[in-house]
């Protein structure tokens, strides 16, 4: 049982990988695979999306700038999210897992960045020689060992680490684990102020202030709030258009008065 776990987060992973490798799933794509996760494992979906939304918001301000990778989020999300569906644990344990494997990973990253810079070099003397065969076959073992080396540290993490990840937790005295238990509830808030500290602009204030008020007094759910934030969003989009519209359409009319102007000072 437990090889066959392995092996389907290890071929889960690899995937994830592999899709993101080819476009901009960022946003989409783990969910998609905390999906497959619970199905592939037996295990209920929904449970699967809860430890997956705890997950995501602990590394929303998590932000990749060039080159360096401060935490592998795909990683530790997966293994995280796995750990606890496996073992039948709470959303705290999840995040508790995953924070610290998103960032252990990156050793990993950083290792196959080495060896992709490397071959830098080899790729430009083939497309020198003209040689397109060698070309294609050094990336696709590029991409084969990209994706092999993820699917390994997903195998070997579940199939070494998930009786000592259960030991762990069992461990774990229930003082210290309430504690955990809000320390992790305290990380989706500590990842939307880092988000908010990129983007923050004091025109957001009062849709800020609005979502604090419709969740402390009115105690609308997390949905309601969000269609209310896409209604606000609609609404500030068209005032904004219609704002630029009459912008464009007065420079227009300045444009040809001036114009205008000249003509008759040089006509007069």
């Amino acid at each position: 049982m437990l090889l066959y776990q392995a092996l389907v987060v290890g071929l889960v992973m690899a995937f994830g990988k592999w899709i993101n490798a080819y476009g901009s799933f960022a946003q989409l794509m783990p969910f998609i695979t905390y999906i497959l996760l619970a199905l592939l494992l037996g295990k209920d979906p929904a449970q699967a999306l809860i430890l997956g939304a705890a997950v995501e918001l602990a590394f929303y301000g998590v932000m990749q700038i060039g080159a360096v990778l401060p935490q592998d989020t795909a990683v530790g999300g997966t293994l995280g999210v796995a750990f606890a569906l496996i073992l039948n644990q709470k959303p705290a344990v999840a995040v508790a897992l995953a924070v610290p494997i998103s960032m252990l990973a990156v050793v990993v990253w950083n290792l196959l960045k080495f060896w992709f810079t490397a071959n830098v070099e080899i790729f430009d003397k083939y497309i020198d020689e003209r040689n397109m065969s060698k070309f294609n076959r050094l990336w696709w073992i590029q991409i084969g060992v990209y994706l092999l080396a993820y699917f390994a540290l997903a195998f070997c993490a579940i199939l070494l680490g998930t009786n000592g990840v259960k030991a762990f937790v069992t461990s774990i005295p229930k003082p210290f684990l309430t504690g955990l238990t809000v320390a992790a509830g305290m990380l989706p808030a500590v990842g939307m102020g880092m988000l908010l500290k990129y983007v923050w602009n004091i025109s957001f204030l009062p849709f800020f202030l609005a979502g604090f008020l419709f969740a402390a007094y009115l105690k609308l759910p997390i949905m309601a709030i969000s269609i209310f934030g896409v209604v606000f969003g609609l609404i500030t989009f068209f005032i904004d258009k219609q704002i630029n519209e009459v912008k464009h359409s007065r420079s227009t009319v300045q444009k040809s008065s001036s114009g205008n102007d000249e003509e008759d000072f040089f006509n007069d």
